[in-house]
């Protein structure tokens, strides 16, 4: 079972240097190379295996077959099982591209806004952007202390309405905080 390779050589003629060429040929296509020594002992011993398996696993694929024709439920329960194999791979491959697009999409984002810091250093200078920076924080900063005193003045409504709750028995009118009208029991 002679293989003829010099095709391969032949498409990376222009590829590989003349000597990476002549090694491939003396050392990994030449016929008596350890490679092709192994290739065919490993080749010889799967279809010498494969002759001594045939008488066993023959009756045995016929048995399979035989019971298949006999009942379609088992293959209707196969070609269902195989459905959803390939339906969930399908979701996985959906997923897996959601989610590199979604990588994509914020690294071009995360680079843009590099981008646009350094064009605005090199064009105002580095201390007109610490001044920007410095009011754009001041900003944030207040509109964070805005939205704390706003959340802290709320739960102290809440905690206020569910203290009048516990202590007088009554109940809570109806949507106001997170019993929304129910009362604490075991008090």
């Amino acid at each position: 079972m002679e293989i003829d390779d010099t095709w391969i050589i032949s498409a990376l003629q222009g590829i590989l240097p003349e000597q990476t060429l002549q090694l491939l040929h003396d050392h990994v296509l030449h016929p008596s190379s350890t490679l092709r020594i192994i290739s065919s002992h490993a080749l010889f011993s799967m279809q010498r295996a494969a002759m001594l398996l045939q008488p066993v696993v023959s009756p045995i694929a016929e048995r399979g077959v035989r019971m298949l024709q006999e009942s379609p439920d088992v293959v209707f329960f196969g070609f269902l099982l195989a459905l959803l194999f390939m339906a969930f791979q399908v979701m996985i491959w959906v997923q897996r591209t959601i989610s590199f697009f979604t990588r994509l999409a914020f690294r071009a984002v995360l680079w843009m806004f590099i981008g646009l810091a350094v064009m605005a250093v090199w064009q105002r200078g580095p201390e007109a952007v610490a001044a920007d920076i410095v009011v754009v924080v001041r900003k944030v900063v207040t509109y964070a202390t805005i939205v704390k005193d706003i959340w802290l003045s709320e739960y102290q409504k809440y905690d206020a309405q569910t203290r009048a709750s516990a202590v007088g028995g009554g109940r809570v009118p109806m949507g106001s905080g997170r019993s929304a009208g129910y009362t604490r029991s075991g008090r």
